[in-house]
């Protein structure tokens, strides 16, 4: 997503008070793989994933932890998360069946109702 992270970039650096307090997290392969190819982000908070969901789910669990508006709420652990991400996905395709839906072909706006359906189901 590089055309978006160069608008949020733009937006943060040109955007005026209201977008120069915003924080985002960039993530890849690996954590400084960017610096071959696009010396443009140097500075941004990039972190590794090392290709796997769990490394992602660990990344931006630890980066939220880590702002400053964090303070003061308690985030699960990531192999909680990790967990709950895992037994959502087993049930995914059975949820896209009762809803009529090809799990093959989920359009963004059906995957969000799928998670909010199960999050209701499975609370905390």
């Amino acid at each position: 997503m590089p055309l978006e992270l160069g608008i949020f970039m733009g937006a943060r650096a040109f955007g005026g008070v209201k977008h120069e307090s915003k924080r985002g997290l960039v993530l890849d392969r690996e954590r400084f793989r960017y610096q071959k190819f696009c010396s443009d982000i140097s500075g941004q908070d990039v972190r590794g994933h090392g290709s796997s969901i769990d490394g992602a789910i660990n990344a931006v669990r630890n980066w939220l932890r880590s702002t400053p508006d964090a303070t003061g709420i308690v985030f699960p652990g990531h192999s909680y998360i990790q967990r709950r991400y895992r037994s959502f996905k087993r049930q995914l395709p059975t949820q896209c069946d009762k809803s009529r839906l090809d799990y093959d072909d989920l359009h963004y706006k059906d995957y969000i109702t799928l998670v909010v359906a199960w999050q209701k189901t499975h609370p905390r």
